[in-house]
């Protein structure tokens, strides 16, 4: 059978057949945030909430670093507010920017991104800023992959606790058992994931994308 004078049936998906982004729907692209474990929000230049994700409205609850007074993102401290806004002064020039906010029980940065029409030479009318992720490592992306692996409830503790930065000594005193188990479980993730040090399954943890838990969506 000569393929070569067959009529071809699929359809070629290039940039220029593919819909525009504002032919899609607000709410699948807000659905879309809220499935990324950073907090991402919208905003003006003046520092108006446009969008927040779920992370994003969890930190903001908390009130540790960042508020949301009457719609406008606000430091938690006077101290934090003006490189905020010296960082949408810099967006608003199509700069971006990391602003640190070095709270006593946990750190936060934040990335000022300029976004605006996809014109050449638009100018810029909204700022994505992105939060950094929890230091927490028991998320459903490490959920996902110790089941994946079939690991353990006890070895993906374990795991947890070697990619928050824990050593075997360590995750012994934190978790009350025996070095020898904790070093038995980290050799059952060596095996189970294939890999050739439990570096190296910390890095390919470390490299996946952050998922947020349903649970975590419905507490908000």
């Amino acid at each position: 059978m000569n393929l070569a004078h067959q009529p071809q049936t699929w359809t070629s998906y290039t940039p220029a057949s593919m819909p525009p982004p504002e032919a899609l729907h607000a709410g699948m692209l807000a659905r879309v945030l809220d499935e990324i474990d950073h907090g991402l929000m919208l905003v003006d230049l003046t520092g108006r909430i446009l969008h927040a994700n779920h992370p994003a409205l969890r930190e903001l609850a908390a009130q540790r670093t960042l508020r949301n007074v009457d719609g406008m993102l606000n430091a938690a401290q006077s101290g934090w507010q003006n490189p905020i806004r010296q960082a949408l002064k810099d967006a608003e020039r199509g700069c971006r920017s990391i602003v640190e906010l070095e709270h006593a029980s946990e750190p936060l940065s934040l990335a000022f991104i300029p976004l605006g029409p996809r014109d050449a030479g638009a100018e810029v009318d909204t700022v994505l800023i992105m939060c950094s992720r929890s230091a927490g490592c028991e998320t459903i992306t490490m959920q996902m992959f110790a089941r994946a692996k079939q690991l353990t409830r006890a070895e993906q503790n374990v795991l947890a606790q070697l990619c928050a930065g824990h050593g075997a000594e360590e995750i012994a005193c934190l978790q009350g058992i025996c070095l020898s188990t904790v070093r038995t479980h980290i050799k059952n993730v060596r095996q189970k994931t294939g890999s050739g040090s439990i570096r190296e399954v910390v890095h390919r943890v470390s490299r996946m994308p952050q998922v947020v838990s349903a649970l975590r969506m419905h507490a908000n």
